[in-house]
């Protein structure tokens, strides 16, 4: 969507970022859309996009005068009381900088072409399917074995990634692949994989009673870590939004 005027406002990005990711997309209760700021009609010369509203993100986006931060993750998961240490810290500078902060979260992993689906093409899954009927997550073929599966992870997502269950799998060949990007490792998102009927589970943030569950249910997982599972999709969310507006983008965290 670019702006005929070779002008591009806040509002032009924040449009091309939902005709890609709509919002209506995101699950209950996300935290998305427009995080800091108030003249969405202000003109904007470089963007700024980063997983993370970090506070180093946010001082790099200040140093390279940006305009309009991009996130995927929002600036703030659950309701605080006091804004005091790194938050005022982040809006101070945001505020004094009048830079914009946008963030499309699990609308970003659930859409077409999104973070999840960039792991399919990664893996080249065929007969996919949603893993959760809120359409987080990819289910899927993978027509190769699970030490080919593992290099394409080492190689894309996480050189070292943690394994859990490999001995168990009965095949060579033909896996049912599940990938979620970010946090898919959770003990609950554990249990569900297990019973249906998939050989290998690719996500991130193992904990230390996820891995148990894991082993307890002889479900083959591989951790490819928060950062690299979302990372890789964004890039691409990059070359998007540079491909469809006329201005700067630098990457902040990536």
């Amino acid at each position: 969507m670019e702006n005929k005027n070779n002008k591009i406002k806040a509002i032009d990005i924040i449009n091309t970022i939902e005709e890609f990711a709509p919002k209506e997309l995101a699950i209950e209760r996300d935290n998305i859309g427009l995080q800091v700021g108030n003249d969405i009609n202000k003109e904007v010369k470089k963007i700024g996009i980063a997983l993370d509203p970090s506070l180093s993100v946010v001082k790099k986006a200040e140093k390279e005068d940006i305009d309009f931060l991009f996130t995927h993750h929002p600036i703030l998961k659950d309701p605080i009381r006091t804004i005091t240490g790194v938050i005022y810290e982040k809006l101070k500078i945001l505020s004094k900088n009048d830079i914009i902060l946008y963030s499309a979260h699990t609308n970003l992993d659930i859409c077409k072409n999104g973070l999840n689906d960039a792991l399919v093409d990664l893996y080249n899954l065929k007969d996919v399917n949603n893993l959760y009927d809120n359409g987080l997550g990819r289910v899927g073929l993978f027509d190769g074995s699970f030490p080919e599966l593992l290099d394409i992870t080492k190689n894309n997502i996480c050189k070292n990634p943690v394994v859990v269950g490999a001995p168990n799998l009965t095949k060579d060949k033909n896996l049912t692949v599940a990938v979620l990007s970010g946090y898919g490792l959770s003990q609950s998102s554990i249990n569900f994989v297990s019973n249906k009927n998939i050989d290998v589970y690719i996500s991130g943030d193992l904990t230390h009673h996820s891995k148990i569950i894991a082993e307890e249910n002889n479900l083959c997982i591989i951790d490819g870590g928060h950062y690299g599972t979302e990372v890789y999709g964004l890039k691409f969310i990059k070359k998007y939004l540079e491909n469809r507006l006329n201005i700067p983008i630098v990457s902040l965290d990536f």
